[in-house]
């Protein structure tokens, strides 16, 4: 009992050290600007479903809301020998192709005890400014009374965490606005071509 004690408050501490961290980290060099937030229940499940355009993703969303986001995350990624811990720790889902169907069970069973649940439908980090096509995979999931919402991350195109760096340059010296525009809860049956459009519609 004791040794669970000791180990739920060090990754307690740990977690908030950690977003400490990074929250100081990112915003010397960004501003986070968020709309929409009152669309997220503060209680209920909540699958979140948009666009994927760099590697601090899950920072942007996570930022905000104060419950835990749990994401999934490519299989061979978690595997990382020196991040596999910390992606245990982080509880996020591994998901395959070879696999998919226990990464979608496993998404279930975690809407069905109430929490959030963020996917990027296009499956890999955007190579270009517009959105990729879709991928149907978040239909697998039993998303229960889950209320589905879009978002669209819009400003990191051109960072040094995205793919796409277009052609803008930008002062060094000028901090990076970064908007997260959160949609009004959708259909739970939406498919993924009517999704897309959908948060294509988030972007101004």
């Amino acid at each position: 009992m004791k040794k669970t004690f000791f180990a739920t408050t060090c990754k307690r501490y740990f977690i908030t050290t950690f977003w400490a961290f990074f929250e100081i980290l990112f915003k010397v060099r960004y501003r986070f600007n968020y709309i929409g937030l009152e669309n997220i229940p503060q209680e209920r499940a909540v699958m979140l479903l948009g666009n994927h355009v760099s590697w601090i993703d899950w920072f942007v969303l996570q930022l905000p809301i104060e419950r835990r986001i749990n994401y999934m995350i490519d299989k061979d990624i978690y595997r990382w020998r020196l991040f596999n811990w910390a992606f245990k720790m982080a509880e996020l889902i591994p998901v395959s192709k070879k696999a998919s169907k226990d990464a979608f069970s496993e998404t279930s069973k975690r809407l069905k005890n109430g929490r959030i649940v963020a996917i990027f439908p296009e499956g890999k980090i955007s190579k270009s400014s517009e959105i990729a096509k879709f991928y149907r995979g978040y239909e697998y999931v039993d998303r229960g009374n889950a209320v589905i919402v879009p978002f669209y991350i819009d400003g990191v195109f051109g960072s040094l965490f995205a793919r796409h760096k277009g052609n803008t340059r930008r002062c060094l010296l000028k901090k990076r606005e970064i908007t997260v525009r959160f949609g009004e809860a959708i259909s739970q049956e939406i498919k993924a071509d009517e999704l897309r459009q959908r948060v294509k519609k988030l972007k101004l």
